[in-house]
């Protein structure tokens, strides 16, 4: 997995942020997850999480995935998954019954479909920008179970997978940080940014 090189990358490069990362969660924190949000976490998000468990500091922001995305641990996917469920619940709809009735339709449709007026229990944040906008996996069923999808604070999911899954998505991230693509790394008082 990807996540190896990029922590070794972390280690060497951004010792701030080293310093700022929390232990992995365990094969109980996983299934109690499992548990807490009624669906099974697809095998590269286990992986991920049995070897990075977020970023401790509360003051800095890293944007480890390009360009604005700062990774979460469990225990943060699991905050802001509730949180996003409710501050998005009961804004589109005149009634909790009508909200109730799309949910249930939008939860029938395949992983990777857009839906834009309600955050779905399906739905676990991976990354955040800071500002109300994040990277989640969509855990509906479907070909692409287990897809990287982005919500925009004021457009919702509205696209398309932005990746097939987290195993994607921190291989984009490595061949980033090597330099093998577009993006440019600039640091600046133990932080950084991408250009």
């Amino acid at each position: 997995m990807s996540w190896t090189e990029i922590e070794r990358w972390i280690g060497e490069k951004a010792p701030a942020l080293d310093a700022a990362l929390l232990p992995p969660s365990t094969a109980i924190d996983i299934a109690d997850a499992e548990e807490t949000i009624g669906y099974a976490l697809p095998d590269d998000v286990i992986a991920w999480w049995r070897r990075f468990g977020g970023i401790g500091e509360t003051y800095h922001h890293w944007p480890l995935v390009p360009d604005i995305w700062q990774p979460h641990g469990l225990d943060r996917a699991l905050h802001f998954r509730t949180l996003m469920m409710q501050a998005i619940s009961g804004i589109a709809f005149a009634t909790i019954g009508e909200e109730k009735d799309y949910e249930a339709v939008a939860l029938r449709e395949p992983a990777g479909t857009p839906c834009v007026d309600i955050w779905l229990p399906a739905w676990l944040p991976v990354a955040a920008d800071g500002s109300g906008h994040e990277l989640f996996v969509d855990l509906r069923g479907g070909p692409l179970h287990g897809c990287v999808m982005e919500w925009g604070k004021y457009s919702g999911a509205d696209g398309e997978a932005v990746w097939p899954g987290v195993t994607a998505m921190l291989d984009d991230t490595l061949k980033a940080l090597r330099g093998e693509t577009a993006h440019r790394l600039v640091f600046e008082r133990g932080n950084f940014h991408w250009e």
